[in-house]
């Protein structure tokens, strides 16, 4: 019978946190699942060898693409869907990992819903990376304020990372691939894409099912690309609103964008002259505090020295 779930799992050239990952899918609780590796021009041999270490859990249900020269982020994860012929899709990234029953839980949530995709209550898991040795060092639940999978919380940023998600197929044909041109926030662009349409998308609240491994210290191919690209994601966080916005323009002209800007401006205007008369009162404040005290402490001086006189 055919995979339901097919996990999509980028990798190159970290073959520790891959064979982490790969034991994640493989301790699901739910077991139709297909996992699609794209080694995206790391060293095949090792790919292999890790896979070969999960053997058992992975014959018959395991694909791999080689790549010889990296194509990108979004190009290996269209790789891995066209590899895949699945109902649902997952994105898994190689430095991440699941709770045992995330598949289980999100494959029941679609099966009994009409959503079209759903995402899960997730942590961040910071961590540390030295001699191959991997060391926790603590945990947060990342945007705990998210109680849905709406457009307007992803208006802000991207709230819905890849391993908290899983989809269903027919995304791509309505709404198109992972764009290629973006070399990082592809999987958040493809997300507004999707909750711009009439489609209802789930969320699991509670439990963490999901956990995004970060590592601030680590560079190279260990580091997370939030942190290691953080300009990139800001230039392509600002090309995507921009694109965004032209089209808006285009469709509607520029009126209520230009009333918009300069109502949003003037705003902020009012609250630095709000703030800055509050730091006044303040400073006032504090030295009228600081001349009050004074006063007490002269008085109480005042009587200690009295009743010394009074006594002699």
């Amino acid at each position: 019978m055919a995979a339901l779930v097919a996990v999509i799992m980028r990798t190159r050239e970290r073959t520790a946190l891959l064979d982490r990952a790969v034991a994640s899918v493989c301790a699901q609780t739910f077991t139709g699942w297909q996992l699609v590796v794209v080694n995206d021009g790391g060293d095949g041999a090792a790919v292999e060898a890790v896979l070969g270490r999960h053997s058992a859990a992975l014959t018959g249900r395991v694909t791999v693409v080689h790549n010889d020269v990296p194509r990108g982020r979004a190009a290996a994860l269209n790789q891995g869907v066209k590899a895949s012929s699945s109902d649902l899709l997952a994105v898994h990234d190689d430095d991440d990992t699941w709770h045992p029953e995330f598949l289980q839980r999100t494959v029941a949530h679609l099966n009994a819903t009409a959503d079209t995709a759903v995402a899960v209550r997730t942590d961040i898991v910071w961590e540390h990376i030295e001699g191959g040795r991997v060391t926790e060092l603590g945990r947060e639940i990342f945007c705990p304020d998210v109680r849905a999978f709406t457009l307007s919380d992803m208006l802000l940023h991207n709230r819905t990372v890849p391993i908290s998600v899983l989809y269903r197929r027919a995304v791509h044909a309505e709404v198109g691939w992972y764009r290629e041109d973006l070399p990082v926030t592809e999987d958040w662009e493809l997300l507004l894409r999707l909750a711009m349409t009439e489609h209802t998308l789930g969320f699991i609240d509670g439990q963490a099912l999901a956990f995004w491994h970060q590592r601030r210290a680590a560079t190279g191919t260990l580091a997370n690309s939030i942190i290691a690209c953080g300009a990139a994601h800001q230039d392509m966080d600002a090309l995507v609103r921009d694109q965004a916005l032209r089209d808006y323009a285009r469709e509607h002209g520029l009126g209520e964008l230009l009333y918009l800007t300069r109502y949003i401006r003037h705003e902020n205007d009012r609250l630095r002259d709000v703030q800055r008369e509050t730091n006044r009162l303040l400073v006032e404040l504090e030295a009228a505090i600081s001349d009050a005290s004074l006063v007490r402490l002269a008085r109480r001086r005042y009587r200690r020295l009295k009743k010394r006189l009074r006594a002699s």
